[in-house]
């Protein structure tokens, strides 16, 4: 008779406990699941947390009054030659610093006030930093109102002028219409152009001019020379050429903060997805509890039209899943006991009971944002390249203006040459410059997240795009999970349950989808699967352990030539004749011989074929990398028609992939795909494969479907064009417009319309690829 227990991991009382191999009860086989998950230190999450900083202590600061790329890296650069600072970095798109320090030297207080010392915002994690959209908002809806004063008035001077109506006599009038423009400008001059002379004071006189410099010099130029021209009595005047080039740039500087902003909403959506309340099923009764104070095994109940609060494995229950917010995918899945369930996904129409793996920061949702942002901070080497051009061409553009400035002051006075070099500085402003590259790759980022595509950092993409060779594993990548046993064939005297109970319990360690296969099939059997003794896996061999008193191996001919064990030859030609039909022969064997054969059957995945015809359109070389026997990987090439590389170790994987001079991308789910995923340019995991694979690539494909892999490659390719398009559009904007500036043919005015226009198109177009097609529903998987 069992004896009642109390279940070491969730406190339930249960009637019928299950042990681990220490003799622990639990109420459920997915409470013994996650124990063992987290004794192993694992996660059913994919994604790996970053390792901490030794030795010192890490800050984020919220940053303010960024105007372009210039002032990033003038933060960054000033940060780091601060004393107690050992690593300084600032992101432009996060408006955030995050700072490696002592705290022995230097506090984060004092860090935000060096920042503000040099003429920029800077707020510490327990400060609420301001809302830079909603206050440069307010801003231009005050300034609109002297604007329009300004532009209405300069409009009727002008009109007058033109129809021959400026007459002496009202000279007055004209007069008493710039004393008023005269005082419309001071409150701009607060409003708008204050945050940008500060700033450009600050830099200038840190002999570091940025762009803050080039506006400030341009709009307070005309200012000053109108005021002096307006009290004199003499020449003419430029508020309105001044309020219109802070009024129009303040516009533009908002635009890029409001894209921003919206392309920062994607690690906030997943947040607010995840519930901040959970109910806990304790030994005391069900309650509501904040889902950060679950600790880790509780079990907790989630009702239809919920979203799960944490991640783990179902324990009762069973229903649709609304996974659409990881995935990207419409269509709920189903779930019953023993599947995982993420944090943030929805049940449709089912009760369940979870046990909990992780919870907050730590679930799939949550590494998901936190690898997000992760990504921002990784430059990627054309990000880096348009940081240092957009550095260097402000002094030249200062240079090239201080020039224009000389020319044409000696041609045509002092007023031509202020204007035409205003007009310099304005069209050399590298806001385009800076903007066409971070943005592009950010946003390419978030829409492969939007589809269940998990991409480390900006540099994968680019990797991605030049990628012209792709090696795919076969088993669990090509083929569609489970595996099924098709037969067993034993020696006369040993029954074939026995058999695979005994295969079953030495697979059970293994995360590999051969060990899912005996499992699952000892499951339906009814079988009773013992505990083995010792566990020895062997990548790309198979695994060996106790048992019984014995020493059990069970994998391919590899391990038995390792073994050394004998394999007799009836048995050698029965696995011949299942070879012939497609299956995989997995050998048992103990005491120096072959004692029994498991055949195993492939179901291949019915988007395979369009997925190998689609990564051929793009360019790309195919391969296949299996450790099957060769009998077996000639059927598959003949099934698939492509290359396919049969009975390869991990290692001959990893030479393979070494040898090619092309840049390649490797897909694969499994331990022995971990070396090759590491080895490869781009290593592409499958979202249900291990830990160790998860951890080795660069891109998880989160959704269990392989025609994100050509996706992705088109989706790189299309980051890679809008990329080369902005840089190239900066460049040849800047190219005629100073040429045009310099010539004395762009008025002040058009310049900062101009410059206005190239950042707002540089943005829109890298906006697009929001709405870049996701993978074909023709070849969806039902």
């Amino acid at each position: 008779m069992v004896k009642a227990a109390v279940c070491s991991l969730c406190g339930l009382s249960t009637a019928a406990p299950l042990y681990d191999d220490v003799g622990r009860p639990y109420c459920c086989p997915a409470c013994r699941e996650v124990a063992q998950l987290l004794a192993e230190g694992l996660s059913v999450s994919p994604a790996p947390a970053e390792a901490p900083v030794d030795h010192a202590q890490e800050v984020t600061l919220a940053l303010g009054e960024m105007w372009c790329p210039s002032c990033s890296w003038f933060i960054e650069e000033r940060l780091k030659r601060t004393p107690g600072v050992f690593k300084a970095q600032v992101n432009f798109l996060r408006r955030e610093a995050r700072v490696v320090y002592d705290p022995e030297r230097i506090h984060p207080r004092a860090l935000a006030k060096r920042v503000r010392r040099w003429g920029y915002r800077a707020w510490t994690p327990d400060e609420t930093p301001e809302d830079e959209e909603e206050a440069l908002f307010t801003r231009i809806l005050i300034s609109l109102v002297f604007v329009m004063h300004i532009m209405i008035g300069s409009f009727i001077l002008y009109a007058r002028q033109l129809l021959g109506l400026d007459t002496p006599d009202t000279l007055w009038m004209s007069r008493f219409f710039y004393l008023t423009f005269f005082l419309a400008s001071l409150p701009l001059l607060y409003l708008l152009g204050w945050p940008i002379l500060r700033t450009g004071l600050v830099s200038l006189w840190r002999r570091q001019p940025n762009m803050h410099t080039l506006i400030a010099l341009g709009a307070f130029s005309a200012f000053a020379l109108s005021t002096r021209n307006l009290f004199l009595g003499q020449g003419h005047v430029y508020f309105d050429t001044a309020a219109m080039l802070l009024f129009l740039v303040t516009i533009g500087h908002w635009l890029e903060v409001k894209a921003r902003s919206e392309g920062m909403r994607a690690i906030e959506k997943l947040w607010k997805r995840l519930p901040r309340e959970a109910l806990w099923i304790s030994p005391e009764g069900p309650r509501r509890v904040p889902v950060d104070e679950l600790p880790p095994g509780a079990r907790v109940r989630v009702e239809p039209g919920e979203p799960f609060p944490v991640d783990g494995i179902v324990a009762q229950g069973e229903g649709e899943v609304d996974e659409s917010l990881l995935t990207g995918e419409a269509m709920p899945v189903y779930r019953r006991s023993g599947d995982r369930v993420y944090a943030g996904t929805v049940s449709v129409d089912g009760t369940f009971e979870v046990i909990t793996a992780a919870v907050g920061a730590e679930t799939v949702a949550g590494q998901i944002g936190r690898m997000l942002h992760q990504a921002l901070w990784q430059r990627s080497p054309v990000e880096r390249l348009a940081d240092r051009i957009a550095a260097v061409l402000v002094p030249v553009a200062v240079l090239v203006a201080a020039g224009t400035f000389v020319y044409w002051t000696r041609q045509a006075g002092l007023e031509a040459g202020l204007m035409n070099a205003l007009s310099v500085l304005l069209i050399t402003c590298p806001c385009a410059l800076g903007l066409a590259t971070p943005l592009t790759l950010w946003v390419g980022l978030q829409r492969a997240s939007g589809e269940g595509a998990l991409v480390r950092n900006t540099a994968v993409l680019e990797r991605l795009a030049r990628v012209r060779v792709v090696f795919l594993d076969k088993t669990g990548t090509l083929t569609q999970q489970p595996l099924k046993v098709a037969a067993v064939w034993t020696s006369a005297d040993l029954p074939e349950d026995r058999v695979l109970a005994w295969v079953a319990a030495l697979e059970a360690p293994a995360k590999h989808p051969i060990a899912e296969a005996f499992l699952r099939a000892a499951k339906e059997r009814g079988l009773t699967v013992p505990q083995v003794h010792t566990f020895t896996a062997h990548p790309g061999q198979g695994v060996e352990g106790a048992l019984n008193g014995r020493v059990l191996y069970v994998g391919n001919e590899r391990l038995l030539q390792r073994a050394g064990l004998r394999l007799p030859p009836d048995m050698h030609a029965r696995a011949e004749r299942w070879r012939q039909k497609g299956r995989r022969v997995i050998y048992v064997g103990w005491e120096g011989e072959v004692r029994a054969l498991v055949a195993l059957e492939e179901a291949l995945r019915p988007e395979v074929p369009a997925v190998l015809d689609e990564l051929r359109a793009l360019g790309c070389r195919v391969e296949v990398l299996t450790g099957d026997h060769p009998q077996s990987g000639a059927r598959w090439q003949e099934r698939l028609g492509v290359s396919v590389q049969a009975g390869l170790s991990p290692e001959e994987k990893l030479g393979r992939i070494r040898e090619t001079e092309e840049p390649a991308a490797v897909v694969g789910d499994g331990i022995n795909d971990g070396p090759a995923l590491a080895a490869a340019d781009v290593g592409i995991a499958m979202g249900r494969g291990t830990d160790i694979a998860h951890a080795a690539a660069e891109v998880i494909l989160l959704r269990d479907d392989l025609r994100l892999v050509p996706w992705l490659l088109r989706l790189a390719r299309a980051v890679r064009r809008k990329v080369h398009q902005n840089l190239a559009w900066a460049f040849v904007y800047n190219f005629i417009g100073v040429g045009l500036a310099v010539m004395g043919y762009l008025q002040p005015i058009l310049a900062a319309l101009a410059m206005v226009a190239s950042s707002l198109l540089v943005t829109t177009n890298a906006l697009r690829l929001r709405t870049f097609a996701g993978p074909s529903s023709a070849s969806r998987r039902p």
